[in-house]
C-alpha cells in the first residue's frame, strides 16, 4: 500500500479536495448569478472602477459589462488564482515537511521506495489535485454561466483556467522545494506566501509606475495576467514561463531532499 505514494497522498486528501471543489462551484455560481444585475448597472460599476488607482483598474480589467470582462474582474483577477494558489502552496508545503514534522516520513522511507520517488509522487499528487480543481472550475463556469447569460468561448475558459492552474503550481512547487529543503512547513508557507504577495504587489505597482516594466517581468503574476487568456486565449510563452518555474522548483526540491539529513 505504501509503495504507491501518489495514490496514498490522493486518498488522504480526497475529503479536503471534495470541499475545495464544492467551494469553487459555489464561488462560480455566486459570481455568474450576479452578472445580470451588474450588466443592468454597468455604468455605475464602470464609474467605481474608474475611481480605483490605475494599477488596480488595469489588473481587474476595463470592460466590466461584458461576460469576459466581468469574469476577469470578479473571478480571475484575484479570487480564483488565490484559491488555487492557497491549495497548491498548502499541498506543496505538506508534501515532505508535514510528513517529517509528524514523524511519518520514516515509515514511507522504510519501504523499498527511494527519496526521489517519494518526492516526485508527492509532487505528482499536488499537480494532479490542482489540475483536478482547475477542471472543476472550468466545468462550473461552463454549467453556471449560460443560465445567467455569461457565455464565453470554452477554449478561452480553458485557457484562463490553465493559466490559473500553472500560476498555482509555480508557487506550490516553490513551497514543495522549501519544505523539502528545510523540513519545516511553516517556513515553506511563510516564505512562499511572502514571495507571492511581493510578486503580486510588483505586478500591480508596475502598472502605475513608469520604468518598472523590467521588474514586472520577474513576477509570475505578470505572466498570468498580461495575456488576458479569458479574452485572447492561451499565450504559449506565458504558459511556458509558469510551467518552467514549477519544473525548476521541483528539480530543486528533488536535489535538496536527496542531499539533506532528516530530522530525528
Amino acid at each position: 500500500m505504501l509503495a504507491n505514494v501518489f495514490a496514498k497522498t490522493i486518498r488522504e486528501q480526497r475529503r479536503g479536495l471534495a470541499w475545495w471543489a464544492l467551494g469553487l462551484v459555489g464561488a462560480c455560481l455566486l459570481t455568474t448569478a450576479f452578472y445580470p444585475s451588474v450588466r443592468a448597472n454597468a455604468a455605475s460599476f464602470e464609474r467605481l472602477l474608474d475611481s480605483l488607482p490605475e494599477g488596480l483598474r488595469r489588473a481587474f480589467g476595463a470592460d466590466f459589462a461584458s461576460p469576459a470582462g466581468y469574469l476577469q474582474a470578479r473571478l480571475f483577477s484575484i479570487f480564483a488564482p488565490l484559491l488555487l494558489l492557497i491549495y497548491a502552496v498548502g499541498a506543496g508545503s505538506r508534501a515532505i515537511a508535514a510528513e517529517e514534522e509528524h514523524e511519518t516520513l520514516d515509515v514511507l522511507l522504510s519501504t523499498p521506495v527511494s527519496r526521489r520517488r517519494v518526492l516526485l509522487d508527492k509532487a505528482g499528487a499536488m499537480i494532479a489535485a490542482t489540475i483536478g480543481l482547475g477542471v472543476v472550475l472550468a466545468l462550473a463556469i461552463a454549467v453556471t454561466g449560460p443560465p445567467f447569460e455569461v457565455s464565453i468561448s470554452v477554449a478561452n475558459v480553458v485557457a484562463a483556467v490553465t493559466n490559473c492552474v500553472l500560476l498555482a503550481l509555480a508557487f506550490g512547487s516553490v513551497a514543495l522545494a522549501l519544505g523539502a529543503a528545510t523540513g519545516r512547513r511553516s517556513v515553506a508557507i511563510g516564505i512562499t506566501a511572502g514571495v507571492a504577495a511581493g510578486s503580486y504587489l510588483i505586478d500591480v505597482l508596475a502598472l502605475s509606475v513608469d520604468g518598472l516594466g523590467w521588474l514586472q517581468r520577474l513576477s509570475p503574476f505578470f505572466y498570468y495576467r498580461e495575456p488576458d487568456a479569458l479574452a485572447n486565449g492561451l499565450d504559449p510563452w506565458a504558459a511556458f514561463v509558469l510551467a518552467g518555474i514549477a519544473l525548476i522548483a521541483t528539480a530543486i526540491a528533488v536535489v535538496a531532499f536527496d542531499r539533506r539529513g532528516l530530522a530525528a
